[in-house]
């Protein structure tokens, strides 16, 4: 009756693996020419204004894209040009549009293999957004990244990897099509160019901005404890907003006189003195974008080689030009505009000066005032250094005295105009090791315990209380920490991409592209090696874990448990070892159907993504589960492929530090009673390889109370035990007196 309850049960989790597998559908596209996969729907989203393709060319293949008559860059597969792998050594193929000037204009990601993404729609969804993203990005990796791996929760790794290829694969095609130029240093990017917007510029550093407040330039000259006669000034200071003055002059372009002979405005605090832009305009990218096409054309593009615009633009009612601009009373220097770099001073003449009148950045309003001041060549400026533009306002004191007030603008070319030598990449893993140095750190600390709670074993196993509350805590950090948050669950998923990588050439790269399982891995291995597969599976599995607390919940609850005979399970330990089977020669025999035989584990929908899954794979999972609640570790025992490959490998365990005594087997049964997972057999031998080395049978072993040997040996010696009689006290006056004698120098008579 027990061998057809059983049949019966693993009958229903078959028809369950058969249901979820044929829900899982993975088709891999990148066979099919390149005109096939990059179909008028994709190619609408890389390009939107894009009519047609040209022909296939090249060796890796690519495309162009044109509307009209208009090239507007190239289309290309991943898969055709690195064939770079996800997490799955079956290598993704992503659809990828790229600008001529080496800028990514989408990816859509059209075929995959990666066991994290296959099951999962909001992952999928989330790589979309992702690669979203990084529209505009340079494929040469410059600039910050606009999102970080992780956006794809649950997957990083692959987000990662995929990143990466598509990067590599954009390399390699703006190469084969002469672009990324090769310089030996860093250099002025003078034609590299595409469209922004006036925030954008701000919002990378092509135009630095300062505000000038008529608050401001009060503040600086009281600070030079100057009090400016407002006469001198181009653009009078006035009165404060707190003084009323019925009369309101604008003086700007007034002549000396007329100026003061009228009553100056009164001007807030708070209102523009100057609103100064400073933009070094050389570059395409920010030329083009500030001045315009025909501005940029006539007065910046047309100079001699090595000479260098800077664009000072400004709104209010100071004019950064003065006086001398017009009236050239200084030898055609102009005084109020300085640039300063280092402990060196550039001072404009007139020469060098172009006015250029109202210009018009796109998305934002007119900017009244604008002027090119030219830095000829060979005049020590670095134009990839930083520097400052100062404007300068100038004054002079009821005394005579002058003074002069400085508003620096800092200003750093930012690296979109810049062209830097090619360096390659660190590689995905590299990365991905950086970003894990603290999880790392404290996945070394659970190690570093559970190798001394193994080593210190008989310790931890004599008290009954503190190795319950060590095994518990243990299994709670396992599944909360190690698998819930870290998303550190050994699977066999890892174990058939190991395998299978030598296969499919894959470098070092791909073995180190997960750091917690590439430790994780060594740490079993060698665990295995030395004393059998249980440290893992007992210790370090989340799922395995889960299965456990809630066993335990059960107990607790006193529902009914169940175990088969030990000649029953012998056959129902063989499953486990034909999923194994079933998922390895899956990923050489028939590779597009390896993601749904891997779903017999279903640590992906418990652990990786907390049972946020579709609803085939949730139910799988919570019927496992529930049949753990009346046998306990269900799933482990009896069907999980990773531990049928560990249960092989336990066969060359060295060391069996479990104890045993001859009593165990013959005249006591009680560790066997007590093995939860049915490990021992009664003979009293215990079958490490199915063995979880739990040590509860090694508690139970050390328990003078519960052993019958030991319990024996302890009455014994309770019995044998002979209580030995104490001697009478000594009263303490006695000892008074013996003390007093002494001091005395009597020799007192010992007492009878």
């Amino acid at each position: 009756m027990a061998a057809g309850f059983s049949r019966a049960l693993l009958g229903v989790v078959g028809a369950a693996l058969v249901t979820l597998i044929g829900a899982v559908s993975t088709a891999h596209a990148a066979d099919r020419p390149l005109t096939d996969r990059a179909t008028p729907a994709i190619l609408r989203d890389l390009f939107p204004t894009a009519d047609r393709l040209g022909p296939v060319e090249g060796n890796p293949p690519f495309m162009r894209a044109y509307a009209g008559e208009e090239e507007l860059g190239y289309v290309f597969s991943t898969y055709d040009v690195v064939r770079a792998p996800s997490y799955s050594p079956t290598p993704f193929d992503a659809i990828v549009g790229m600008g001529l000037d080496g800028r990514l204009a989408g990816t859509r990601v059209i075929s995959f293999s990666d066991p994290y993404l296959t099951g999962f729609p909001e992952r999928v969804a989330r790589l979309a957004t992702f690669f979203a993203a990084y529209v505009g990005y340079h494929v040469d990796g410059t600039g910050a990244a606009p999102l970080e791996p992780d956006f794809v929760q649950g997957t990083t790794i692959s987000a990662r990897a995929m990143r990466a290829g598509v990067l590599d694969a954009g390399r390699v095609i703006l190469r084969a099509n002469g672009g990324m130029p090769d310089v030996a240093e860093p250099t002025l990017d003078v034609d590299g160019f595409v469209w922004l917007q006036w925030n954008d510029l701000v919002a990378m550093g092509g135009v630095a901005h300062r505000r000038v407040t008529y608050g401001a330039v009060r503040e600086a000259f009281a600070a030079t404890g100057a009090v400016p006669d407002d006469a001198s000034l181009e653009v009078p200071l006035g009165l404060p907003a707190s003084i009323l003055s019925d009369v309101r002059f604008d003086c700007r372009f007034a002549s000396v006189r007329a100026c003061s002979a009228r009553t100056a405005l009164v001007h807030p605090d708070d209102e523009i003195y100057s609103d100064l832009f400073v933009a070094l305009v050389t570059p395409a990218i920010i030329g083009r974008n500030v001045l315009g096409t025909d501005h940029y054309s006539r007065f910046v593009a047309s100079q001699p080689e090595g000479t260098l615009s800077l664009a000072v633009m400004s709104r209010g009612e100071y004019d950064y030009r003065g006086r001398n601009y017009l009236r050239d009373e200084t030898g055609n220097v102009l005084d109020r505009v300085k640039v300063v770099q280092g402990d060196r001073e550039f001072i404009f003449r007139r020469e060098q000066h172009q006015l250029l009148g109202p210009v018009f950045p796109p998305g934002t309003s007119p900017v009244t005032d604008a002027s090119l001041f030219r830095i000829p060549a060979g005049s020590q400026f670095d134009p990839l250094a930083p520097f400052s533009v100062v404007l300068m306002v100038h004054a002079t004191d009821a005394g005579g005295a002058r003074a002069t007030i400085e508003f620096p603008v800092e200003y750093q070319l930012p690296d979109d105009a810049v062209l830097f030598p090619y360096v390659e990449p660190a590689p995905p893993w590299v990365e991905a090791w950086i970003a894990s140095i603290p999880r790392l750190a404290v996945l070394g600390g659970a190690l570093l315990v559970l190798t001394a709670l193994f080593v210190f074993q008989k310790r931890l196993a004599m008290s009954r209380s503190l190795h319950r509350w060590i095994r518990n805590g243990f299994l709670l950090f396992t599944l909360v920490w190690l698998g819930w948050m870290a998303g550190g669950q050994l699977s066999i998923v890892h174990i058939v991409n190991y395998l299978k990588g030598p296969f499919n050439g894959v470098d070092l790269g791909f073995y180190l592209a997960e750091p917690l399982i590439v430790v994780l891995s060594v740490y079993v291995l060698l665990s295995l090696v030395v004393i059998g597969r249980g440290v893992f599976c007992g210790w370090l599995c989340p799922f395995g874990a889960l299965q456990e607390l809630t066993s335990k919940v059960a107990r607790f609850l006193r529902l009914p448990s169940w175990n088969p005979s030990e000649r029953v399970q012998r056959w129902m330990w063989l499953p486990k070892y034909g999923t194994a089977a079933l998922i390895v020669g899956t990923a050489f025999v028939a590779p597009q159907a390896l993601a749904g035989t891997e779903e017999i584990e279903p640590f992906k929908t418990a652990i990786t993504s907390a049972f946020t899954r579709p609803w085939p794979y949730v139910t799988y999972a919570v019927v496992l589960l529930v049949l753990g609640l009346f046998t306990e570790r269900f799933y482990c025992r009896f069907l999980c492929p990773l531990g049928g490959i560990l249960a092989l490998g336990d066969r060359l365990h060295i060391f069996t530090f479990l104890k045993r005594r001859s009593e165990c087997g013959t005249s006591c049964h009680l560790c066997e009673r007590s093995c939860p997972v049915k490990a021992i057999e009664r003979s009293g031998k215990i079958v490490m390889a199915e063995c979880f080395q739990c040590l509860d049978c090694q508690v139970e072993y050390y328990d003078d109370h519960r052993c019958p040997p030991l319990a024996a040996q302890r009455k014994r010696r309770e019995r044998e035990h002979v209580v030995r009689p104490q001697l009478a006290p000594v009263p303490a006056l006695a000892i008074g007196r013996h003390a007093s004698l002494s001091r005395q120098g009597i020799n007192p008579a010992p007492e009878r």
